[in-house]
């Protein structure tokens, strides 16, 4: 038994309803940040993690119990089997943000996609759910991306009005995207790349650069989300990165714009400045 896109989608909003019930209620609080082991992506694995896996877990088994087989690779818990083999593969970051959700700092959400395939470019659904603002964002391939219902897309402008950007090692990251920084009228370091990604995707940043090589679950959801909605994501230097096979380890730094003239800009800022 196969499902589809949409029935995908139907699955992981329902995930997403139980998770913006739950989560909130404990982040902030000292259980929050409680370490259980260190997960499969390399991070600690804290409590808040833990819940929010286990929430999505379960809607999950509820597929497998059907007959769907597919592939779970989550930060938390690593790779898992369900049902019957299959192409299907599951890219769970199950708390985007999480230093910021067990700190009780608003900005933190779930990041669920689903590939028909290995690599980034069999992506078929995006799913991030904004759990401190309970906000929904999603995308179908060929279909366009939504936030609460209303399609979302945007051509943006010309110039860098608020230019977002995650570095997990300062010391390292940020002198190599300083000169884009320095470009932007505002900038700001959020925490949570596919947050990142959709607020972009719905006009609120016009550029993001990620500095840190990072995993194909923390911005897979985002990036189909961006694309459907119109917008541009590749490696630091313009490199496409749909080859990208999905999987638990660390891939390159991202580079994402909301049109093809404001990415364009930045990769030649970026270039100029290196040489």
């Amino acid at each position: 038994m196969e499902f589809s896109p949409h029935q995908w989608l139907e699955v992981l909003r329902g995930a997403g309803e139980a998770l913006r019930k739950a989560v909130p209620q404990i982040a902030g609080r000292p259980d929050a940040s409680v370490k259980l082991r260190r997960g499969a992506g390399g991070d600690q694995t804290f409590y808040i993690d833990e819940m929010a896996e286990q929430i999505v877990i379960g809607a999950l088994e509820g597929v497998a119990r059907q007959g769907v087989g597919f592939t779970l690779i989550s930060e938390e818990c690593g790779i898992r089997e369900f049902g019957p083999q299959g192409n299907v593969r599951i890219l769970l970051d199950p708390l985007d943000g999480s230093n910021n959700g067990k700190r009780g700092i608003p900005y933190y959400a779930t990041s669920i996609a689903v590939l028909d395939g290995e690599r980034l470019e069999d992506l078929i659904v995006g799913y991030v759910i904004d759990l401190s603002a309970g906000r929904e964002y999603w995308a179908i391939k060929g279909e366009g991306a939504w936030c609460d219902d209303k399609e979302i897309g945007r051509l943006g402008g010309e110039e860098f009005d608020m230019v977002a950007f995650e570095a997990s090692v300062p010391s390292k990251d940020i002198a190599r995207i300083l000169p884009l920084l320095a470009s932007s009228r505002k900038v700001r370091c959020l925490g949570a790349i596919a947050l990142d990604l959709a607020l972009l995707a719905a006009g609120a940043v016009d550029l993001l650069a990620v500095a840190t090589p990072t995993r194909s679950f923390d911005y897979a959801a985002g990036m189909l989300i961006l694309q459907e909605a119109g917008g541009v994501i590749t490696d630091m230097e313009g490199g496409d990165v749909r080859g990208i096979i999905a999987g638990l380890e660390r891939t390159v730094p991202l580079i994402a714009a909301a049109n093809e003239t404001l990415h364009q800009k930045a990769l030649k800022i970026l270039r100029e400045r290196s040489i």
